[in-house]
């Protein structure tokens, strides 16, 4: 199939192909339709981690996984883990009015030593 672009000239287009869209909102078509939706809300989740929990917490307190609605964060004394258990719920809500309906829903901890950054 041909299609004229602005100066007239001709240019292929692939029957198959659909509408054009961001990179973004393809890759998330992507990793949606492959079952790799927890990847995608980690991604989301650390793109936006220091605005949820402050730059001293995110030098802390690192996401690690999400399985299931459920995030996995990782700190490297346990000190931390008391802070971020005591504040998990506001940093739940926090991260749904970030991401909406992809945030997670059950926040946990696990200490590792040596995990800062």
């Amino acid at each position: 199939m041909h299609d004229r672009d602005d100066t007239g000239h001709l240019e292929e287009q692939d029957p198959g192909a659909g509408p054009a869209m961001p990179i973004g909102t393809a890759l998330d078509r992507l990793l949606r339709q492959r079952g790799m939706e927890d990847a995608l809300v980690l991604g989301r989740v650390a793109s936006c981690w220091e605005d949820v929990v402050g730059p001293e917490v995110a030098r802390q307190v690192h996401p690690q996984l999400v399985r299931d609605g459920e995030l996995l964060v990782s700190v490297d004394h346990p000190a931390w883990a008391t802070e971020l258990e005591l504040a998990g719920s506001t940093v739940l809500s926090r991260l749904a009015q970030q991401l909406g309906d992809m945030a997670p829903q059950r926040l946990s901890v696990r200490v590792v030593p040596g995990s800062r950054r």
